[in-house]
């Protein structure tokens, strides 16, 4: 498989948007599907739910991640 690390900036209104449909399939116990520069998958029902806080330097990150590993 082909390794990709993208970010994409986006508009609040987006973000909230895509945060808003994730937390109705999560709460609905269903996958979610989404497109992340021009690459479409489904995120499934059993992906691990990670939150993650970096410093570095003066620069600090939230993540918010879903981790999952596709069968073979």
């Amino acid at each position: 498989m082909v390794e990709r690390d993208v970010e994409k900036d986006v508009s609040t209104p987006q973000f909230v948007d895509t945060l808003r449909r994730l937390a109705d399939s999560l709460e609905a116990g269903e996958s979610f599907r989404i497109q992340v520069e021009g690459k479409r998958f489904t995120v499934p029902t059993n992906a691990a739910i990670v939150i993650e806080h970096e410093i570095d330097g003066d620069k600090e990150e939230l993540a918010l991640e879903l981790q999952w590993t596709n069968p073979t």
